[in-house]
């Protein structure tokens, strides 16, 4: 009897030091088993006794007191615990009454098993405390101890970016950061997003450079919704095409040369939606005001006029009144009556021996402004692209690409270089994924420095002239607007579309591999974007209004 109860407590004994050693080192013991010692499966024997977390869940509105969420960060279930199933909620946390200063903000976790109790122990350090933080988090157990590690995309260096991870430990995560040298096929993608980058505003729910070198400034009280609700689909940010605009800086005097040279761009990366053609609108333009040292890009005029009222815009002249010498009325001169200047001086305020002219006096007739505002009927729904290049007030570079920006469609445009040639290298413009145009021996903006640098607005806004109407502001939404000074690759342009497509809510075809479009400088056929729907292609017979 005695023997008995002596094994009966020796085997007692032998599990519970089998189970405390397997909680104190996981994944330690193992006879040919995947997961935990005693893990059956997918589903671990301690998840009944430790079960999902539920008093704080993805629901926000259950957040602990004192506390409020941002769920534009990781906001989700994972493993901290080392139990083999994701019951420990995690999330990024901010303490209320702080509004938007986020020096307070921290990653933590309420561990699963514990509801009711605090759930803002298991925790990384505040950012006031050191604790860096990125959009672009995830969670993984990166040292494979069992243990969910919090990760994201940090900046280690100039122009260098890599994914760093807090390790979990027993009751906290670690203040040294490890390098996730193999991170979710996502972020793998994201950190090529990031090679070269030099200016990246995603533009979906907040206005931070993710480059992390220039600030930005708002005009005409331009925003974008940072607080929850946030939709999975983005509209971008959007302009009114009145007052708003963006003003990027680097320096205390608004200007842009302090971190980034403008002169090393190599490419540049957006996604634009016209919701009108206003007139010369810049979709960006750096320089040093009106025609000095400007790298701009934008459309010309109100838009393309359509070809059908061709004979409208360009009369024949042959039988037609057009023709005459005197234009029709009241437009330009008209015939009048011949009047010598003694008959001026007598019949008007310029004689000066009556003191009482006899006769009414003679003024030239008030005439309408010589360029009038466009009839919209007269356009054809797309815009012609131009993009320009100014060293001082030489202008190096000038292209421009009709029938290129469809109206009340999102596009998708990279112009890159194909070299890393510093002099003249060769542009090519892409535009839905596809090579419409190549530029030979093309110019790399010139200038170090930049007093004025705009997103949605036009240095020439404030400039009149009285041959043209002055330039307007963009009116519509643009998303994703990147600088590179490296060039773009065809992979990673249909890359950085189908992210961006996702992220719109678009849905693309299948890979479009038009790359070649014949020697530089000249256009092969390709799809104008005319024969596009949403800016891909569609059959010569389908409407231009098709979805």
């Amino acid at each position: 009897m005695n023997v008995t109860i002596i094994a009966l407590w020796i085997t007692l004994l032998v599990i519970i030091v089998i189970i405390v050693y397997e909680l104190i080192l996981p994944k330690s013991l193992r006879e040919g088993f995947e997961g935990n010692f005693i893990t059956v499966g997918d589903s671990a024997y301690w998840s009944k006794w430790f079960p999902r977390r539920g008093d704080i869940s993805t629901n926000e509105d259950s957040e602990q007191a004192g506390y409020r969420r941002d769920i534009r960060y990781f906001n989700g279930y994972a493993d901290v615990q080392g139990l083999g199933v994701k019951h420990d909620f995690c999330r990024m946390i901010i303490p209320k009454g702080d509004g938007r200063n986020t020096n307070q903000m921290f990653f933590a976790c309420a561990l699963a098993g514990t509801d009711g109790l605090s759930t803002v122990s298991f925790r990384t350090p505040a950012i006031k405390n050191g604790f860096e933080v990125s959009r672009d988090d995830y969670m993984q157990d990166v040292n494979g101890d069992g243990l969910d590690d919090y990760c994201r995309i940090l900046k280690v260096g100039e122009g260098a970016f890599e994914a760093r991870c807090n390790l979990a430990n027993d009751t906290k995560f670690g203040t040294l950061l490890t390098t996730d040298t193999n991170p979710p096929d996502e972020i793998s993608q994201l950190l090529e997003f990031y090679q070269g980058i030099m200016v990246w505003l995603r533009m979906r729910d907040d206005l931070l450079d993710y480059a992390k070198n220039i600030r930005v400034s708002t005009a005409g009280g331009l925003e974008i919704e940072e607080d929850p609700p946030n939709p999975r689909i983005t509209e971008g940010l959007v302009f009114n095409g009145i007052d708003q605009f963006l003003r990027l800086s680097d320096s205390a005097d608004l200007s842009i040369g302090e971190k980034i040279t403008v002169r090393y761009m190599r490419a540049v990366h957006f996604w634009v939606y016209f919701d009108e053609f206003t007139n010369n609108a810049h979709i960006f333009d750096f320089g040093n005001g009106a025609g000095k040292d400007n790298v701009w890009l934008g459309i010309l005029g109100r838009g393309d006029q359509k070809i059908d009222k061709g004979g409208l815009i360009r009369p024949l002249l042959c039988n037609s009144p057009e023709s005459a010498t005197i234009p029709c009325s009241p437009s330009g001169q008209q015939p009048v009556d011949e009047i010598s200047p003694v008959e001026l001086m007598l019949s008007t305020s310029a004689n000066v021996n009556d003191y009482n002219c006899p006769k009414p006096e003679k003024f030239g007739r008030i005439m309408p402004p010589l360029q009038t505002l466009p009839n919209s009927e007269e356009f054809s729904g797309f815009a012609t692209l131009i993009y320009e290049i100014w060293d001082h007030r030489q202008r190096k570079l000038h292209v421009a690409i009709p029938d290129f920006f469809p109206l009340k469609k999102w596009t998708h445009v990279v112009i890159t270089t194909d070299t890393m040639d510093a002099a003249r290298p060769n542009l090519q413009f892409w535009r839905d994924g596809q090579l419409v145009y190549k530029e030979a021996d093309g110019h790399l903006p010139q200038s170090n420095s930049l007093s004025h640098a705009y997103i949605g607005k036009s240095n020439w806004s404030n400039a009149t002239s009285r041959m043209e109407n002055t330039d307007e502001l963009f009116k519509g939404q643009i998303f994703d607007f990147r600088m590179y000074t490296t060039p773009m690759k065809a992979t990673t342009i249909d890359k950085s579309r189908r992210w961006g497509a996702k992220k719109l809510g678009i849905e693309l075809p299948s890979v479009i591999t038009n790359t070649d479009i014949g020697p530089v400088g000249t256009c092969r056929r390709a799809p104008r974007a005319s024969e596009l729907i949403n800016g891909y292609s569609r059959k010569p017979n389908e409407g231009r209004d098709g979805n």
